[in-house]
């Protein structure tokens, strides 16, 4: 009876430790967590890691520095000013071989003229943007800043921000205007966070995360009544609207302060959105391109993955092609 209720007990662990196994060495591979509780943004990279992202058109290996950004192909250059880039999971790029990725590419292309540290993080919004480069960034190292806004993206991410208990607590802010704001700060780390740090090393963590994901869309079918590339949305996102070009403004004051050059690359694919920005980005006198008519101008095409129409590997290089053109850095 005894070595029975033992079995029983010990049987779960087993199952677990089993399909944990299953995961990891299987094609059903699922990865692990990139990042980790961090107190100013949220969420950040964990340092000196390195795991696997996975989806149905791609398994990559991606590799973070001592930083928590993915790994430079050259060696910090004391002696050379840092170029800074920001942006979500494009620009993270966790799906991309390393050597290719934005900031490695960009590396090569202007032959290693300057440190391009990327900071890019899935997940985020201008707003992290902005607070990102303020908590993270030497500032007083940095000659410019790239920017990668995704308009509809942004639009969406910042409605729906932290609004589940499965997400990890980002820092936002409250714009009443431009100038008159509130930052509030992310929640002290629980028991939660702690368990879901540990957890995130583990392949059932994501395949779990991922399961109840699916599930409370499926149910909810939150996204389906949201279309910020309808022209009636335009409306129903004033209020992100405010937020997403506060966190540009908040950008574009750190860098005016210390004497560092702002350039933004916009994506869209709403004509209205585009002439929101653009009016935005004149009236601050802030340098930017959208990304599309650059690289019509070029005639060159930005090619995306197919299953989750994220840039791929030529696209990443094709895009410091056009940064280099259009001489948002010299």
């Amino acid at each position: 009876m005894i070595k029975k209720i033992i079995f029983i007990s010990i049987l779960p662990i087993i199952v677990l430790i089993s399909f944990e196994i299953f995961l990891r060495y299987s094609p059903y591979m699922y990865g692990t967590s990139p990042v980790i509780y961090d107190k100013d943004i949220g969420m950040w990279h964990k340092s000196n890691y390195s795991g696997y992202t996975v989806q149905d058109c791609y398994k990559n290996r991606y590799i973070f520095n001592k930083l928590g950004l993915p790994k430079n192909i050259y060696k910090y250059d004391t002696n050379k000013k840092d170029v800074i880039l920001l942006g979500d999971s494009f620009v993270e790029a966790l799906m991309i071989k390393n050597r290719n990725i934005i900031h490695n590419s960009l590396a090569k292309e202007f032959n290693h003229k300057y440190n391009f540290l990327n900071y890019g993080l899935f997940g985020t919004t201008t707003i992290q943007h902005a607070m990102i480069l303020k908590d993270k960034v030497n500032l007083n190292r940095v000659k410019y800043i790239l920017h990668f806004v995704n308009i509809e993206d942004d639009l969406f991410e910042i409605k729906t921000q932290n609004s589940t208990t499965l997400s990890r607590p980002k820092i936002n802010i409250k714009f009443k205007t431009l100038n008159n704001y509130t930052i509030i700060y992310p929640r002290e780390k629980r028991f939660y966070d702690t368990v879901s740090d540990i957890l995130g090393n583990y392949q059932l963590y994501t395949f779990s995360k991922k399961s109840i994901r699916y599930l409370l869309d499926f149910i909810k079918n939150s996204n389906k009544n949201i279309d910020v590339n309808s022209s009636e949305s335009i409306e129903d996102f004033t209020k992100e609207w405010l937020s997403l070009k506060g966190g540009i403004y908040l950008i574009n004051k750190y860098a005016k302060s210390h004497k560092i050059k702002y350039r933004v690359i916009v994506s869209s694919t709403n004509r209205k959105n585009k002439n929101i920005i653009k009016d935005f980005l004149n009236r601050e006198k802030i340098k930017y391109i959208f990304l599309d008519e650059a690289a019509k101008k070029m005639n060159i095409k930005i090619t995306l993955y197919n299953c989750d129409n994220h840039w791929d590997d030529k696209a990443h290089q094709q895009i410091a092609k056009i940064v280099k053109k259009f001489k948002l850095i010299e």
